[in-house]
Order: structure tokens, then C-alpha cells, then sequence
């Protein structure tokens, strides 16, 4: 067709009344038929729409004219109708992405040389800022259209424009052809996405303009957290019609996201070599101790730019702009708890999510990780230990719902990066009030702190053994691994769900059953080096459990491979024949992947306690479940059928989920002897050991000693009844008759000395007082550095967060359009719910 048939262009403007009409009427089919088979004539239908839209938006009567203002909001629709189509791998593998919108070519009517993508671009965020269609008309002798100013009051701004409902409402359709502009990321397969470009965000976050970038940074992160629940925080509204000022909130919130996450790829040769995203992740655990930052940039640019959203966001650094967003932010979250424990919650579902704590939660780790000062501050803040507690509720109220994985493991990364900061480890030492938790979530114990509800999370997570949260698990053993160093007075619970942990990862069979396991090992090992060297008579219970449970230390020195691969094998061969009771992890690798996983997801009761004050748990000794310590209890068992705390009872309860991730995936790891001499020697058992042999010595004299002032109290009480009874009337033929057994002897003198005492009170009294510290061995050469293990961002977290928010955009997306339906995506895998 040519430039001039005006007749075949002109009806895309003129004819649609509104967004449903042109995605209803233009159909994935249409666009493919006239992208594949005429190419020409799709380019040239983008020019002529743009063209017009450039046009219009020069327009001085374009506020005062509803015909030009409905013409130039249907360009904005088309063109979102339209874009994604361009990033999409056609059918012959190819993409005609570089020839629509990098390739410089005459502009229709002018003739003049331009590059569509980067006026359209630019089109887009002028339109954001245009007088009469986005922002409020221009003051009388204000000469211009566009005007850069900042929408709302928060940051920056301490007034509000006063925007209209049709302002509120074309910010919305302009932000969505934003998005749609950048979506080239939804359109390239995982393993490539960080060495990819995407020029659309790259000439947004890379622009020389600083007042626009400013701007528009300001405006998105103070209509992001202008969001509110209307009425009571009531749970259920009309899904079918959206409010525009709720819309652009979750608009501007996640154009804020794609902007301060995006960088350009690395250099493609030399030091700067991005690592393969399949196999970062691991790399990057193991290194994670490394002093560096704890975002550590796997991305940027030879030259030395970069991006200014990022740049302008470290730069906050005014108190009431930090009050500013942590009490938003805090709000967004403690509405959406509020709603799903209102009495509404449990009668009503609602199946789009308006309050948003998943961007929530995305927006507080942004903040964190591109600004030192703010962590700081919420580190200092009084309200920092409210943040940890709502946190937390939600990594409990979601982790059973794999689409709630990306927020859970969200969380996760926050509070391991929080956990980096010292102060916020000593604040967790505060009395922890479970108030503001549901009834289902609480612990019945009054001495409650922070840190024992972050354990008593830790194992209900790690217990559940869902293959979606493995990535959650090594960031939630960081968190209490970096808090390990300032405990202080941890309950008895806590501690004896700490050692159950313990005695599942430290069983031979786990270890070998995947590589990351050594990791979780090696986290967990830390904690303990740290309790006895740092914290030992601070945390007299965790000692006393410790004490309890040292066969499995001692069972961890002993590693034997060979023995390892035998009880493994005989576990996945059993695992074949019955469903185990007690697992942990599923997955051969932690993989990214933003929706539901893939592999089957085996029997999840692992690690259970019973319930109640002094409960013991099945995978402790019978030592741990109070009884006096046994001499004779072998501390490394060999026999192939050993004692309730033995090696295979341990590894029975684990090593099935690693079979049935090797059945499903046909790979499984082969340990090796030069891969355990690569961990196990490093692992500082020996002071541990050292400490805890010291202390059972000492811990089962008090016990004789309680067992025997017992026996002699009850024995000169009885004596002293005996007594008091031959003083009376009674003769002593009678005496004998009534107070002697069958056997002649007295029944209370015999009953005495037969009745346990519980000798734990005493041994807590003794493990708190400088008396324990006195007979420790000498640890100064043994003692550790307190160092956090730090958070860096590998390139396949990198795949993951994009993944995640890419994933949330496209969801929302859905409705009431169908932005992206049916375009063939690759970031992530779309499963439909039909």
C-alpha cells in the first residue's frame, strides 16, 4: 500500500471508541498474517500511526480538542496492540526487531532520515508529560506541551499536581505502551537474557536528559505508593472493572522496576566474561563469603555510564524522603494482612490481587540494594523489627502456594541482606510479640524472641521440602547462619528444632545426594562454630541440645563415602518400594523459573516436632528427649541397623526426595573422593567436638548428683514419716502390716529411689553460669571471624528477578486485555489454568 492511501491507514485512528476495540478487533492472527506474508505494509502501518501520533502530541489545541486527544490516545493503542509482535520470534526463527525499529529510514511525509525506536521512545515519555492529556493543562503564557514535573508529593515534590480523572486515566494507557516497548526481554530465552540488550530501556535508563529522568524516577515511586484499600481493608471488590488510579500505581511501580533493575550487558571477552546463568548460582553460593558489596554487578559498560534511575535512586538520602517510603511500603503490607485476616477473608475470594504486596516487597529489595543510607535507616528504625515480623508473615501465609514462590523468595533475599548488618542481628534479640501474627502461626512460648521466631520459620519452611522454595533454603540458612554470631538466650524449642535440622543435612546420605546439600552443611556447621566460640554460655538451652545430639557431629567427622553411597542406595531403592515419611528438596539444581515447577513434588512431612512445651523430636537421641546420658551410646554407629539417632534412621527421613528428582530428570550427582576432601577437612568440627565432649562430662555429673539428692531426699523423708508414726499409738506389729510389701520391705523407701528426676533445670542453671566457662577448652586459636556471608547478584539471579518481574507484568496484563496473550514468550513458561 502506499504512504498516500489514507483510506487504509486513517481507520486505526479514527475509528476505534476505546482499548477494547482495537485489541478485540485487531487479533494475534491478523498482526502474524500481515507481519509474516506483507512486511512492508506492517512497517509501514507502524510509521503512519506513529506519524500521526507525533503529530497530535505537537498539537497547541490538543487539550481543548476530545477528537485529537481520542485520535493520539488510539496511536497509543495501536502501537501497544502492535510492539510485541515486532520482539517475537517469527516462525522461520527470525525477528524483524532491528529492521522496524533500529534501522534508520525515510519518516513518511517529511522523507527525513529517523530511527523509530528511538523516537518512540522518546514520544512516549513526552506524552507521560504532555499538558492537557497527562498532567494538568499548562498556566496561561506557558508556552510548551510538554512540561517534566512530578505527578505526586513524596519524594521531591511536596505537593500534588491535582490531576484529573482523564489525566489519572491516560497515564495509564501511555505507561502500558511503555512497558510494551520494553517487554523485548519477555522474548529472549533465560540463558541469554543477560547478554542481550534491550535498547528500549537502555535509551530510557541511559539518557543524558537528567531533569526527565528525575521526573519521571520521582513521579513512579510516589504514584507507586499512592495505592490504597478503600474502605475497611474489606477483601473483595469488582475484578471486572479496575480503577484507573489503581492501574496506574501498579503501572508506575512496575516501569519503576524494569528501569532501576535493567543494565547492559558485560564485555563478551576478557576478565569481564559473563558466567553461564545455568551454572552462576552455585559458583556465586560458594563465593558468597567474598568481602565485596553485597550487590555485586555482574553488569555495566566499558565507558563508564550508567544508569541514571539507579544513580539518582543511591543519591536519597533526606529523612522524610526515607519516612516517606518505609511507611508506605509498610502500609501496602500491613493492608494486605489486615484483608486476609478480616472475617470477609475467609468467605470471600479474590481473583485479582489489588494490594500489592509482591511489588511491595520488590520495591523495599530494590531500595535496598541501590541505597546504602536507606538500609541504614531501616536498620535503625524503630520499626524495623514490625518490618521483620510482617516479612516473615508472609513467607508463611505463601510458601505452600508455588504462585507465591517469587515473593517468598523475595522476602528471603531481603532478610539475608539485612542480616548482613550486625545491628539488625542484635535487634533480633528482642522479645518477639505474636500478636499481629493469625492464631495458626503463633508458638506457645512467652519467651519468644525474634530470632527463635526466625528459626522456628526457617524449619517450617525447610520441613515443607517444596521444590520451588530450594533457592529459599540456602538464603534462609544464610539468614540464621549471619545472626548466629549475636544469639542470645534462644529457647529450648528453637534449639531442638535447630539440632533436628542438623540431623537431617549432616545424614551421609543427604550430603552426597545433591552438591548444593554441602552448602546447607557448611551453613549450618558455622552456626554452631559461632555459638560455641561467641555465645556458648549466652545460650544455655542450644548448648544443652548440642550436648545432646553430639553423634551427629562426631558421625560428621567420621564421613565415610563409600558407606554414604550405600545407605543412599539402599534408600532410593527402598524409596521404589514405599513412600517415605520425612524428606528435604526435590530438585537436582535450584533452577530458575517463575511459575509453577515442573518436577514432581514428593512426600512433604520432613522434620516435623511435636507440638508443646518440651516436646522431643523423633530425630534426636534419646538423650535429647531428656532422659540421663547413656556412657555406653557408640558415637559413630557402624551396624547397618543402629539406635533411634543412627545415620539411616536420620537419611531414611531425607534422601527420597533426591531419588525422586533422579527419577524425573535422569541426572544424578556422583560424589567423589577428591569432591569430600574438598569440604569436609575445612570443616571446624574439632573445636565444637572439643567443647561439647568437655561439657557432657560435666553435664552428666550434674545429672548423678540431682538423681542422688533426690534419692536421699526421698529417703529421709521417708524416714522421718517412719518416725512420726512411731511416736503415735500405733504398735509395731501394726506398723510392719501396713507399711511393708510382700517382700518385707518398706513401699515408700522402695518407691524413692526407682522415680527420674529431670535434671534440666539444674544443667541450664550451670551451662548460664561462669562455672561452664571455666572448664571450656582453650579456643583462641580456633576462633572465628565474624564476618557475614554477603549477597551477590550471579547472572542466574539476575535471570531469576527478571523472570519474576516480567512474569508479574505479564500477568497483569491479562486484564482486561490480553496485552501479551498468546505471543510467544520465552522468559518464562506460560501454563494456562483451563
Amino acid at each position: 500500500l502506499p504512504d498516500t492511501a489514507e483510506d487504509a491507514w486513517s481507520p486505526f485512528w479514527l475509528m476505534p471508541d476505546g482499548p477494547h476495540d482495537v485489541f478485540s478487533l485487531v487479533t494475534p492472527a491478523d498482526i502474524r498474517r500481515i507481519r509474516d506474508n506483507a512486511q512492508e505494509n506492517f512497517i509501514k502501518l507502524i510509521d503512519k500511526v506513529f506519524d500521526r501520533l507525533l503529530v497530535l502530541k505537537s498539537a497547541r489545541d490538543l487539550a481543548k480538542s476530545p477528537t485529537n486527544t481520542k485520535q493520539l490516545l488510539n496511536c497509543v493503542r495501536v502501537l501497544t496492540r502492535l510492539v510485541p509482535f515486532v520482539y517475537e520470534t517469527r516462525s522461520d526463527g527470525g525477528s524483524i526487531e532491528d529492521i522496524v525499529l533500529w534501522t534508520q529510514r525515510p519518516r513518511p511525509g517529511s522523507g527525513a532520515d529517523y530511527t523509530l525506536g528511538k523516537q518512540l521512545v522518546s514520544a512516549t515519555i513526552d506524552l507521560l508529560f504532555t499538558s492537557g492529556l497527562t498532567v494538568p493543562q499548562a498556566t496561561i503564557g506557558e508556552d510548551t506541551t510538554v512540561r517534566y514535573t512530578i505527578w505526586e508529593n513524596g519524594v521531591g515534590q511536596t505537593s500534588s499536581l491535582g490531576s484529573s480523572k482523564e489525566n489519572v486515566s491516560n497515564r495509564v494507557e501511555v505507561l502500558r505502551l511503555l512497558l510494551v516497548l520494553c517487554c523485548k526481554t519477555m522474548y529472549i530465552p533465560p540463558v541469554r537474557s543477560v547478554a542481550i540488550p534491550n535498547q528500549a530501556l537502555h535509551t530510557i535508563a541511559y539518557n543524558a536528559n537528567k531533569k526527565m529522568v528525575l521526573c519521571l524516577l520521582c513521579s513512579l515511586i510516589n504514584t507507586s505508593l499512592k495505592y490504597r484499600t478503600q474502605g475497611w481493608a474489606i477483601p473483595y471488590r469488582n475484578t471486572t472493572v479496575l480503577d484507573p488510579a489503581d492501574e496506574l500505581s501498579l503501572h508506575a511501580m512496575q516501569a519503576l522496576f524494569i528501569l532501576l533493575e535493567y543494565q547492559t550487558p558485560p564485555a563478551k571477552s576478557g576478565k569481564g566474561t559473563t558466567p553461564d546463568a545455568g551454572t552462576a548460582e552455585a559458583t556465586s553460593a560458594a563465593d558468597s563469603n567474598a568481602n565485596t558489596p553485597s550487590m555485586v554487578l555482574i553488569t555495566g559498560t566499558e565507558t563508564g555510564a550508567q544508569n541514571l534511575f539507579r544513580a539518582f535512586v543511591a543519591k536519597l538520602h533526606r529523612q522524610q524522603e526515607f519516612d516517606y517510603l518505609t511507611s508506605n511500603i509498610m502500609r501496602l503490607l500491613e493492608e494486605t494482612m489486615r484483608s486476609n485476616l478480616s472475617i470477609l477473608a475467609s468467605v470471600t475470594k479474590q481473583p485479582t490481587r489489588h494490594v500489592m504486596p509482591q511489588e511491595a516487597t520488590i520495591l523495599l529489595w530494590l531500595l535496598l540494594e541501590n541505597n546504602s543510607l536507606f538500609k541504614e535507616y531501616v536498620v535503625d528504625h524503630n520499626r524495623s523489627l514490625r518490618l521483620f515480623a510482617v516479612l516473615l508473615y508472609f513467607m508463611l501465609n505463601g510458601y505452600t502456594d508455588p504462585a507465591q514462590a517469587g515473593m517468598v523468595r523475595t522476602i528471603s533475599h531481603i532478610l539475608h541482606y539485612l542480616s548482613e548488618d550486625g545491628r539488625f542481628a542484635t535487634r533480633l534479640m528482642q522479645p518477639f510479640d505474636q500478636s499481629i501474627l493469625p492464631s495458626t502461626m503463633r508458638i506457645v512460648d512467652a519467651s519468644l524472641t525474634h530470632a527463635d521466631f526466625m528459626v522456628n520459620t526457617a524449619f517450617t519452611l525447610l520441613s515443607s521440602s517444596k521444590p520451588y522454595l530450594i533457592p529459599v533454603y540456602s538464603n534462609l540458612l544464610l539468614l540464621v547462619r549471619n545472626v548466629a554470631p549475636y544469639l542470645t538466650q534462644i529457647s529450648q524449642l528453637t534449639a531442638d528444632k535447630l539440632l533436628s535440622l542438623f540431623d537431617i543435612i549432616s545424614s551421609p546420605a543427604f550430603i552426597i545426594s545433591e552438591t548444593y546439600h554441602v552448602r546447607w552443611l557448611i551453613y549450618l556447621i558455622e552456626v554452631f562454630d559461632y555459638v560455641v566460640h561467641y555465645r556458648a554460655v549466652d545460650n544455655p538451652h542450644l548448648m544443652y541440645s548440642m550436648v545432646k545430639a553430639r553423634t551427629h557431629f562426631t558421625r560428621l567427622k567420621a564421613f565415610d563415602l563409600d558407606k554414604a553411597k550405600s545407605e543412599l542406595a539402599a534408600l532410593r531403592e527402598k524409596k521404589g518400594k514405599t513412600d517415605a515419611s520425612r524428606n528435604i528438596g526435590a530438585v537436582s539444581s535450584p533452577e530458575l523459573d517463575t511459575t509453577s515447577s515442573t518436577a514432581p513434588t514428593p512426600s512433604m512431612s520432613a522434620l516435623k516436632l511435636e507440638d508443646g512445651d518440651g516436646a522431643a523430636s523423633p530425630a534426636l537421641s534419646d538423650k535429647a528427649r531428656g532422659k540421663r546420658p547413656d556412657p555406653g551410646t557408640p558415637q559413630a554407629p557402624e551396624s547397618k541397623e543402629p539406635p533411634q539417632n543412627s545415620t539411616s534412621t536420620a537419611a531414611l527421613k531425607s534422601a527420597p526426595a533426591a531419588a525422586a528428582t533422579a527419577a524425573a530428570t535422569g541426572h544424578q550427582f556422583q560424589p567423589s573422593t577428591e569432591w569430600v576432601f574438598s569440604w569436609l577437612p575445612d570443616l571446624p568440627l574439632d573445636p565444637i567436638i572439643a567443647v561439647l565432649d568437655a561439657l557432657a562430662v560435666h553435664i552428666d555429673r550434674i545429672s548423678e548428683e540431682v538423681q542422688r539428692n533426690a534419692d536421699s531426699a526421698g529417703t529421709r523423708s521417708e524416714a522421718a514419716a517412719i518416725g512420726d508414726t512411731k511416736g503415735g499409738d500405733a504398735q509395731p506389729e501394726q506398723l510392719d502390716s501396713k507399711s511393708a510389701g510382700s517382700d518385707g520391705t518398706s513401699e515408700g523407701a522402695a518407691s524413692v529411689p526407682s522415680a527420674s528426676v529431670d535434671p534440666t533445670p539444674a544443667i541450664i542453671r550451670w551451662l548460664s553460669s561462669d562455672s561452664m566457662v571455666s572448664v571450656l577448652p582453650d579456643l583462641e586459636d580456633s576462633m572465628p571471624e565474624i564476618r557475614p556471608r554477603l549477597q551477590g547478584m550471579s547472572p542466574a539471579l539476575v535471570v531469576w528477578f527478571r523472570s519474576l518481574l516480567w512474569s508479574l507484568i505479564y500477568a497483569s496484563g491479562m486484564k482486561p486485555f490480553g496485552i501479551w496473550k498468546n505471543t510467544q514468550v520465552r522468559l518464562f513458561v506460560v501454563k494456562s489454568t483451563h
